[in-house]
């Protein structure tokens, strides 16, 4: 009886871990049910498993998946064990019904994990799938790999209370691998056009996962930019580029290998992300029609080597209608948040960011933000005001907070939002977040940046090399900058701040910053040096595209002035798609206002005049620039300058 225990212990603990953890019934708790515990990957393949769901008939605000990757020691002697760039997939397969992929990662080039101890948490959405996860579905867990030592683990959190909308069904369209470019075998022969069904009420949309892979002479479809078409009921809705060209930004940075290299619709260590392309609009209620997706035009250089395809997963999400009214969601605090998925933003010491999404079928006009670290110092209020459609959202830059100030430990950070368009929120599960946060660092008033550029040069033309930086206060204006950096060069600049908070933002044109095994350009170097020549911060050059530190000089800061800066001025919505922007400024008084936009090179590549303004809120086209990072310069007519970055997309 004695030797059968041990036994008997591990049937129960394993019968407890394939169940569900069941002990909330209220609406924002959640129930979680583990997929794959700390599964190490040691063949390429599937891997297959089954998992108990939760109770049928609760229903979900929001099912979140959680993918939890590390890494693991190969065993001495191992041939493959390497951590480079694989594709990931994660597939339901419940019964009777379509297998579906429901996330991609690629996993990142990891080699250097083990040393760290390192894992990092992707958290995906993945509620469309509510209706099919019940019972005991499959799940495959698919690893385009050749080489081991990755382990993952893999789970659903089902928190309770009622979705902006009831997910109803989830069907492929399109799904599958593609060879791209060849003659006798034309993608276009896996893109057929499908005749589908509107359904008579909710709303329907495509939500697609593409990825490109493999190469020929001319590197496509990896490292190639290309892009589909979708057409309905035979008519053109517009083109979709495949192609991630902010690699550089990723957020889990720095890695070994080419994680910087832009892609065809992904990234080393990045989830791929979904293309939402609705069309309830576009099709009529209980009618038929007509989808179909058209690859841009390519054939191979090469037809005998040509090995370019697309990871293809079209899905039709079908929802009902939207179930609140009004319905302001604070979807994420982006900082102050320790969260490993926030490193480039965090820690931070001036204005809080946070998104804010319409999930109400009014549009969303106004809203009260209220926040506040925890137990430390008053509550502060912002009120935001802008037009969002259902399921838009905007990243909404708070008034700095004295408590994040003069923050020496860190601690909690809590946001809430309140009186949406002057009425009661029909859905207060969504209002709140909490974060944890560090503090930033502190410098003193007087130090010195010292930069030592790589031999890298903007166009190859060896005058102006790709790195610059500049300081900015709370309210966006630069303090301190050094842009036209010369190639192989060194430069030290004595700063001079009163105290407060700032951000030293180093950005790099070529988006491989200026310490890079794979540069030909040599390594760079960049210090904060105190008054003694002594080294404060040391700046890492791999950092991809742009590197903030924030910090603050300690001492008493007036909140006054800054606050009226900082309310002075919006501009939204920023990031922009299309280079379209809203400009409100309010200001005390009429004047004489000057706008210009300046470039990450320093140059200024467009201007307006707008006379004599006080208060005024207009377009501000800038369609005409290519995407990228850019600052807006507001000059007033007593010499002040308002900044504000603004992202083209």
């Amino acid at each position: 009886m004695l030797r059968k225990l041990p036994l008997l212990l591990l049937l129960v603990l394993a019968s407890l871990l394939a169940r569900p953890e069941r002990s909330h019934a209220a609406p924002g708790d959640t129930t979680r049910v583990t997929i794959f515990n700390r599964r190490p990957l040691t063949h390429y393949g599937n891997y297959d498993t089954t998992a108990v769901m939760p109770v049928a008939g609760r229903q979900y605000r929001k099912v979140l998946m959680h993918y939890i990757l590390g890494r693991y020691a190969c065993a001495p002697g191992s041939q493959y064990c390497g951590s480079w760039d694989y594709t990931t997939r994660v597939i339901l397969r419940p019964p009777a019904h379509d297998s579906l992929e429901m996330l991609r990662i690629m996993t990142p080039y990891a080699t250097d994990w083990l040393a760290t101890n390192k894992t990092h948490d992707y958290v995906v959405d993945v509620t469309d799938y509510a209706p099919l996860l019940v019972g005991n579905p499959s799940f495959r867990f698919e690893y385009q790999g050749y080489s081991w030592g990755f382990n993952v683990t893999v789970r659903l959190d089902f928190i309770e209370g009622t979705p902006p909308q009831n997910p109803i069904d989830v069907r492929n369209v399109y799904n599958g691998t593609f060879a791209y470019g060849r003659t006798t075998d034309p993608i276009e022969n896996y893109l057929p056009a499908r005749s589908l069904v509107a359904p008579s009420a909710g709303t329907i949309a495509l939500k697609s996962l593409i990825s490109g892979h493999g190469a020929d002479p001319l590197n496509c479809a990896e490292f190639c930019r290309r892009y589909f078409s979708l057409l309905v009921d035979g008519q053109s809705r517009g083109n979709t580029f495949l192609w991630r060209d902010d690699c550089g930004k990723n957020e889990v940075y720095p890695q070994t290998g080419t994680w910087v290299y832009n892609r065809g619709n992904w990234c080393p260590g990045a989830v791929v992300r979904r293309i939402v392309q609705p069309l309830t609009n576009i099709t009529t209620p209980g009618q038929p029609y007509t989808l179909d997706i058209n690859m841009q035009a390519y054939t191979a250089s090469n037809q005998a080597s040509a090995s370019a395809q697309y990871i293809w997963s079209s899905q039709l999400v079908t929802s009902g209608a939207i179930n609140f009214r009004t319905d302001a969601s604070l979807d994420e605090i982006i900082a102050p948040n320790s969260n490993e998925n926030y490193v480039r933003e965090n820690p931070i010491c001036g204005g809080p960011q946070v998104r804010l999404r319409n999930l109400g079928s009014n549009r969303l006009t106004a809203v009260t933000i209220a926040y506040r670290v925890k137990g430390r110092g008053p509550l502060q209020t912002y009120n935001w005001t802008g037009n969002l459609s259902f399921g838009r959202d905007t990243l909404v830059v708070l008034p700095a907070l004295a408590t994040l100030m003069n923050n020496a430990t860190g601690g909690r950070f809590q946001a809430w939002t309140t009186n949406p368009n002057g009425s009661r929120d029909q859905n207060a599960y969504n209002d709140t977040l909490t974060t944890r946060f560090s503090p930033s660092i502190t410098l003193p008033a007087g130090f010195a940046v010292a930069l030592t550029t790589n031999n890298a040069s903007v166009g190859g033309f060896g005058i102006t090399n790709e790195t610059s930086w500049q300081i900015v206060d709370v309210a966006g204006n630069v303090v301190a900058q050094r842009t036209n950096t010369s190639p192989a060069s060194t430069y030290n600049d004595p700063v001079g701040l009163v105290p407060g908070c700032y951000s030293l933002r180093v950005t790099d044109s070529g988006c491989d910053g200026f310490a890079w095994w794979a540069s030909n350009a040599g390594n760079g170097t960049m210090r904060i040096m105190d008054n003694r020549g002594s080294v404060l911060n040391t700046i890492s050059g791999d950092f991809g595209c742009e590197y903030t530190l924030n910090f603050q000089v300690a001492g008493v800061v007036s909140g006054t002035a800054t606050a009226q800066l900082q309310n002075a001025l919006d501009v939204y919505p920023n990031p922009s798609h299309d280079g379209r922007f809203t400009l409100d400024l309010n200001l005390a008084a009429a004047q004489q206002v000057q706008l210009g936009v300046v470039d990450a090179l320093g140059r200024r590549v467009w201007s307006q005049n707008l006379g004599a303004v006080k208060a005024t809120v207009q377009p501000l086209a800038l369609s005409s620039l290519s995407p990228g990072i850019y600052a807006l310069e507001v000059s007033l007519a007593d010499g002040t300058k308002l900044n504000r970055r603004l992202v083209i997309e």
